[in-house]
């Protein structure tokens, strides 16, 4: 029977059992899964594994780690009553024999607790144990499944052995290295290349201990053998009991963390529960109509939280189970933790992606345990670096982590540069993702991948407003040729008429289009995307509405397509980190009926209590399956968290962050509020009213600014205290001659509307474009200065193309 939950602000409640069912939890190092008898799987991250299998303890024929009470010599089953879960734990309450217990099982400092809290009163004598059988430990050996694989080691365990005077039970094993095995004849690896200069060939020790907080003794079954650690006295009234599961690669180290473990663990719980308590205050809240959505938005600060590696300050694992660190899945598109508030880890992980590069081929694609580089990533991708900079300095606005990080985003940009083809701006590479490009008829030998430098367009107009910012002239003018080259060369060499989408790729020799088309040919990765596609944005709506949108999700290969599940896996699947461009068309498309439609897809998943990496669409089903790997019960994907998190800001709240502040993105949708979205030090309470693609006002603590979707920078209070109200009102005409909708990178203070003329003043750094909606072209200068203006009256669009210099402020005027 299906266990019924409620989302509070981020933690799971549930009445009864444990919802949806295995589950897991993480804490850096270390995740385990449970379902409600035992522990069922544990893997740690060796800090110092170079390769192998991190299960260090898988549950088959015999169970894992179990906790009970005892009384009278009869073992009593912990129950799950009143539970809250945390992306670290679960905290329950039940009753055994009429006496009312809690009972947790968390991930505390890279170590499993299992925890027992006796009532005040206690009429009964318990004795609190837990238990394993020897056959958990597991021996990776299985060819036909990787994940328990040997991954290139060979797992020599050491037998269990009882230390009576410290009151531990110790175990070992020694990952020995060997010659990898043979990968699959069509894993061609062509984009992200593996790197060996830095195996090693020691063996890799691991130690675990087993303890408690209160005097215990053990005993071993002789035949299935089975450990057993059963506290040595009755439980006392009003006290908490804790067996503690430690892991390190160093003996002694584990004695000492042991030891400390079992001296400080109410420290240690509480140190972590109040970690989470503060993601919780700090994380907006969504209030819209979709119960779904709103529990999402809850969940996803504190389960991205869960997947930070703690001894390694901005380094992310992929996931909260099985992955380790990647390099694009940490460093894409991370508006989303901006927007809850820890641009300190956005600070850390420029620092981290900086300090373990390769001096010659840059970011990495994948880390070993010990973080050293696995694979190198594909050169155009590596660019996603450079955007995520300039995102963070658009919240922080601290010039001198921009001038820190900046003679590393210049050499990234001159490596991508190497690869540039033939004075077009395209660099030349197979494609990032996905894993098997040669199905998309890439090469690895003559690729230009749409993917590659839709990412990297975004970079070189990041770079030259990073540049500008520090005074390079230099790298300006070659990142503006870049881009300028990109803009005039993707449409016309990538887009195809027939389909009215950009195919996957083109030969760097030919310049021949290759018959390939992929929704995620379109990587957004900033809002500079739009300068490159909005030409062609009603047609790419078509293509996806045809072709892409289906049941389950967004089929990102077209069934009509050649290289349609040729892998059977990614190639058949919607990877959610991909689809923000899609949020960006039916937003400006206005279309709340697909808009509605990725909301009923979120929803589901996050009423499984999952976001996944991959989502198959292979069967035409709204209810896709949950599987062994892509949608597997309990496990979050961070890409996907923040992919998901900040699509809906952006297009279904209809609001978004830039260089130049804080934009509006109305449509014709829902009522809604977004409390405490960040923007730097301000938070800012959001309230989306009435429904329409315009807006007539943006009313800021009383005071209304018309005729912008654009929010001056100083029309928001400085974060002192509570957060900025907010009112934007959405209506279905346009109510102005003509209104600012974006100026992407442009900064706006003093504006003013009156008469029918637009007055600011506005700055920035390199090239922007400023977007109206104009019913009559319109006339516009600045500093003075008439512009050119481009004006589409079909349309009614008019756009105007400035170059700014830092630190010099102009007078804008629209009449």
């Amino acid at each position: 029977m299906k266990t019924t939950y409620s989302v509070n602000r981020g933690l799971i409640e549930s009445e009864k059992g444990i919802p949806e069912s295995p589950r897991w939890f993480s804490d850096s190092r270390l995740n385990f899964q449970i379902d409600e008898n035992a522990v069922t799987q544990v893997n740690y991250h060796n800090p110092l594994a170079i390769r192998g299998c991190n299960t260090i303890f898988l549950q088959r024929l015999w169970d894992g780690f179990r906790h009970f009470v005892e009384l009278d010599g009869v073992t009593q089953k912990l129950s799950y009553s009143n539970s809250k879960l945390w992306p670290f734990g679960v905290e329950s309450e039940c009753e055994v024999h009429g006496v009312k217990l809690q009972h947790r099982m968390m991930a505390v400092e890279e170590s499993i607790v299992f925890q027992v809290t006796t009532p005040q009163e206690l009429p009964l004598s318990f004795r609190y144990k837990m238990e394993f059988y020897k056959d958990f430990a597991l021996i990776p050996a299985d060819s036909q499944d990787f994940r328990f694989s040997a991954g290139g080691t060979s797992r020599v365990w050491e037998e269990w052995s009882y230390d009576e005077a410290a009151g531990l039970l110790h175990g070992s094993f020694l990952d020995i290295q060997k010659e990898r095995e043979a990968g699959h004849p069509d894993d061609i690896n062509i984009n992200n290349p593996d790197v060996s200069k830095y195996d090693r060939e020691e063996p890799v020790p691991l130690f675990i201990s087993i303890g408690a907080d209160f005097p215990i003794g053990y005993s071993k079954r002789p035949l299935n053998s089975k450990y057993i650690l059963t506290g040595g006295e009755a439980l006392e009234p009003n006290r908490t009991y804790s067996f503690i599961i430690s892991f390190d690669c160093d003996k002694e180290a584990l004695l000492n963390k042991a030891y400390v473990m079992s001296a400080e663990i109410e420290e240690a719980v509480s140190k972590q529960y109040a970690r989470y308590e503060r993601i919780r205050e700090r994380s907006p809240i969504l209030n819209s109509p979709y119960e779904g959505l709103n529990d999402f938005m809850s969940l996803i600060p504190l389960y991205h939280e869960s997947c930070k590696v703690t001894d390694v300050p901005g380094a992310i694992k992929a996931k909260n189970k099985q992955y380790w660190v990647w390099g694009w899945d940490g460093i894409t598109s991370n508006y989303a933790s901006l927007y809850w508030g820890d641009q300190a880890f956005i600070g850390d992980m420029l620092r981290f992606y900086e300090e373990t590069a390769d001096a010659e081929w840059g970011i990495a694609h994948s880390y070993r345990h010990d973080m050293s580089l696995n694979s190198v990533s594909a050169l155009p991708a590596q660019s996603m670096y450079i955007s995520l900079l300039q995102q963070y300095y658009a919240t922080t606005g601290n010039k001198q982590d921009v001038l820190d990080r900046y003679d590393f985003v210049k050499r990234i940009f001159n490596l991508i540069l190497t690869r540039e083809v033939q004075g077009t701006g395209f660099c030349e590479g197979a494609s990032l993702f996905p894993d098997f490009p040669a199905f998309m008829h890439e090469t690895g030998t003559s690729d230009i991948s749409s993917l590659n430098n839709t990412i990297f367009y975004c970079a070189a107009r990041s770079m030259e407003y990073l540049a500008e910012l520090v005074g390079d002239q230099e790298t300006k003018d070659r990142a503006k040729a870049v881009f300028s080259g990109i803009e005039k060369n993707f449409l016309p060499l990538f887009y195809d008429e027939e389909k009215q989408f950009v195919v996957s790729s083109i030969d760097s020799r030919t310049l021949q289009k290759r018959n390939s088309f992929n929704a995620n040919a379109v990587k957004w990765e900033s809002h500079y995307l739009s300068d490159l596609m909005e030409k062609v944005n009603a047609g790419a709506l078509e293509f996806f509405a045809n072709h892409i949108v289906c049941k389950a999700g967004l089929r990102e290969i077209p069934i009509w397509s050649d290289a349609f599940d040729m892998d059977a896996n990614q190639l058949h699947c919607w990877w959610p980190v991909t689809g923000e461009y899609f949020m960006q068309l039916i937003n400006d498309g206005n279309r709340p009926d697909l808009i509605e439609q990725w909301i009923g897809w979120v929803s589901y998943w996050t009423g499984k209590l999952t976001c996944p990496e991959g989502i198959s669409c292979y069967i035409d089903t709204a209810e896709p399956d949950v599987d062994r790997w892509n949608t597997e019960n309990g496990t979050w994907h961070a890409y996907s968290m923040r992919g998901w998190y900040q699509a809906a800001i952006h297009g279904v709240v209809g609001v978004s962050m830039e260089a130049g502040g804080i934009t509006f993105h109305p449509y014709a949708g829902e009522e809604m509020t977004l409390e405490g979205l960040y923007f730097g030090e301000q938070r800012l309470d959001i309230a989306m009213i009435g429904s329409g693609p315009y807006v007539e006002s943006i009313e800021v603590e009383g005071h209304v600014l018309e005729a912008t979707n654009k929010l001056p920078v100083d029309a928001a209070g400085a974060g002192q205290g509570g957060a900025s109200q907010i009112t934007v009102r959405r209506v279905q005409a346009n109510p102005y001659p003509f209104s600012i909708q974006k100026a992407f990178g442009i900064e706006l203070s003093d504006y003013s509307y009156a008469d029918g003329v637009i007055r600011a003043q506005m700055e920035g750094a390199g090239t922007s474009r400023l977007k109206l909606i104009a019913q009559r072209e319109p006339v516009v200068t600045i500093g003075g200065k008439s512009m050119s203006v481009l004006y589409d009256a079909a349309a009614g669009k008019a756009t105007v193309e400035v170059d700014l210099k830092a630190g010099r402020r102009e007078e804008l005027v629209i009449q």
